[in-house]
């Protein structure tokens, strides 16, 4: 029986509660599986991982994806988030600093609570089974077990604590002692709330080593308590599952007591790294907590105890004391991380002029990506010392497209702008795009220029977009502009990105034969990954082409077309888009070609990373009629 049968035999089994109680119709059967892990342990990853095996993501208007800070998606679930957020909130605590919870105060939650906790997971998760993740969840757990009863398998994920402690560090300014006080509660709490309850416990190393037979061995577990998996893509989780994405990496053999980490905790990781998959899982002997560590997490719930809700879990600062420095991506002894990256496209003849027209922009400490020898632009470069000259070496000249996706993963600044030899002039940029990189809430990703062409120097544009459903691009006609104007697709004469974002949406798709085509589909895999691409109308870009040009070979224009659409269109769209693109000339070659490249493979990969469908990016960027 496939996934999709089993959840309709799931839902037959368990009609959906009216009265709130815990108890499911059957207990021996998990109606979803309770990912549970430390912040910045890899729970998210490890989500998306069960949820390709056949488990439900919550709905698609509930879910958090697009945060650069965690590029591939948290997984996570809004109102589910909000929930835990309320119960800390009461207890005048957040995440970073979480209660200690007596029986009393587990009864009281409930007693307020319970039948509230129940319907929001099931508004969260309509399908079953399903993959909940909530790392708030560790720190609620007494009171989420008697929620769930029966209803749940728990999957506890454990990372080394000096990693944890170094991405909380990265990412939050957090001091180890903060950020280890937390790994210790966190851990010890959900390994104790997870007695008597389907369990496996597995650390992050166990993942990324081997993510097929991590997904195998979990697929098992679960399948002796009656829940019947999809197997795992072998490349599909590879390709996710991406060492590359992971910046501490820790021995577990030489983690060893000092003056940041106790003895407590270091036995703690011992006990808990341990792979175990129990149906009552009987919790390792633990260690007694730090003593420390209640007096430095009740310090911190004194210093955010006066903000209320929001304002508490955004606190400006820790005590003092309790803070350090922000990490930057520079390792330690290298150079610093420069602030933009430019990638010229098809440089070469006219490149030096394009190089020097962006020049004037580039801020001090910026570099230039250069594949092959380029010897022109080499020697432009040599007259501007407040920029780098990084060459990425190749055996023979590549494609336009090959040489740009290598150029941007060869790449080291914050953005990576790709710019065409066409550039004839621009205003100043770096500002305004950097701007909008920053723009959190707005969660983008992606930022172009107003384009203005020599052909049609009287217009403006911003963008391009499908023109119809057999995803012909046009430009938009630019008017007055707000900033920050969503666009459909960027220009690929000119674009810039988060370094990490790119990164981690696995770059430009070499089996394109044009820029343009490239950029056009990076574009809709962005918005469909839950970032945004935009315009910022305060820069303006003079180009020689119009970006609407057509390619002189029509079975490379037809090949790029199809190969969006393989990627990204449903079977149904695909399958009209192939039968109406076979009566057009060039279609034999064009198919026979995109055949024979990596496209299935591609797919897989593309669908794993991304939170929504194509229909969902036409439903902000409509054609002008449905397939």
């Amino acid at each position: 029986m496939n996934g999709r049968g089993y959840r309709r035999k799931l839902a037959l089994a368990f009609p959906r509660a009216q009265s709130g109680a815990p108890a499911p119709a059957d207990p021996q059967v998990p109606e979803g599986v309770v990912v549970l892990g430390m912040h910045r342990s890899g729970t998210s990853l490890i989500t998306r991982l069960v949820s390709l095996m056949g488990l439900s993501l919550c709905r698609d208007e509930d879910l958090f994806v697009g945060l650069r800070a965690n590029p591939r998606g948290d997984w996570e679930s809004k109102s589910l988030v909000a929930f835990n957020n309320r119960l800390l909130d009461e207890r005048d605590s957040t995440w970073f600093c979480p209660p200690a919870l007596s029986s009393s105060d587990v009864s009281r939650m409930l007693k307020r609570h319970g039948t509230d906790a129940l319907a929001t997971l099931e508004y969260a998760h309509p399908q079953r089974p399903w993959v909940w993740k909530d790392p708030r969840t560790c720190m609620l757990l007494p009171f989420w077990s008697r929620v769930l009863a029966g209803r749940a398998a728990y999957l506890l994920v454990v990372r080394h604590p000096i990693e944890v402690s170094d991405s909380l560090a990265r990412r939050n300014g957090y001091s180890p002692l903060v950020s280890l006080a937390l790994w210790e509660r966190y851990t010890r709490q959900a390994i104790l709330g997870a007695a008597g309850r389907p369990t496996m416990v597995c650390t992050y190393d166990h993942v990324l080593a081997d993510p097929l037979t991590w997904c195998a061995r979990l697929g098992d577990f679960l399948g002796e308590l009656g829940l019947t998996l999809d197997g795992a893509e072998e490349a599909v989780a590879g390709a996710f599952a991406m060492e590359d994405l992971r910046h501490s990496r820790q021995s577990w053999s030489e983690l060893q007591p000092g003056s940041l980490i106790s003895s407590e905790q270091v036995a703690l990781a011992e006990v808990a790294r341990v792979f175990t998959a129990q149906e009552s899982y009987a919790p390792p002997e633990l260690p007694a907590e730090t003593p420390e560590t209640e007096s430095i997490l009740r310090e911190i719930r004194e210093h955010v105890a006066p903000r209320k809700g929001a304002a508490r879990r955004r606190a400006a600062g820790l005590p003092r004391g309790l803070t350090v420095d922000v990490v930057s991506d520079s390792h330690a002894g290298q150079a610093p991380v420069p602030p933009v990256s430019l990638v010229l496209v098809g440089a070469g003849a006219g490149g030096e002029a394009s190089i020097l027209a962006l020049a004037a922009s580039l801020p001090p400490g910026g570099e230039v990506v250069l594949v092959g020898p380029e010897l022109s632009l080499a020697s432009a470069l040599a007259e501007l010392d407040r920029v780098s000259l990084l060459r990425v070496e190749c055996d023979q000249r590549p494609r336009e497209v090959q040489a740009m996706a290598r150029a941007a993963e060869a790449a080291r600044g914050s953005i990576v702008l790709l710019a065409s030899c066409a550039l004839r002039r621009c205003e100043e940029w770096y500002a305004p795009i950097k701007q909008a990189l920053e723009v959190h809430e707005h969660r983008v990703a992606g930022v172009g220029p107003v384009m203005c062409f020599d052909s049609c120097p009287e217009e403006r544009f911003f963008g391009r977009g499908f023109s119809d459903e057999d995803l012909q691009v046009r430009s938009i006609p630019a008017h007055e502009l707000p900033d920050f104007v969503p666009a459909p697709l960027l220009p690929d004469a000119f674009c810039a990105y988060d370094r990490r974002v790119l990164a981690a949406a696995g770059g430009l798709d070499q089996g394109f034969t044009s820029a343009s085509a490239a950029v056009a589909e990076l574009s809709v895999r962005l918005w469909r990954m839950g970032f945004r691409c935009c315009i910022a109308p305060q820069v303006a870009v003079w180009s020689g082409q119009a970006e609407d040009r057509q390619a002189d070979d029509e079975v490379q224009q037809l090949h790029d077309r199809l190969r969006i659409a393989a990627l990204h269109c449903s079977a149904a769209r695909l399958q009209a888009f192939t039968d109406r693109a076979s009566r057009l000339p060039g279609f034999a070659a064009a198919a026979e070609r995109l055949a024979a490249s990596d496209i299935e493979h591609r797919r897989a990969v593309i669908a794993a990373m991304c939170a929504f469908s194509l229909d969902r990016y036409f439903e902000c960027f409509p054609l002008p009629r449905s397939v």
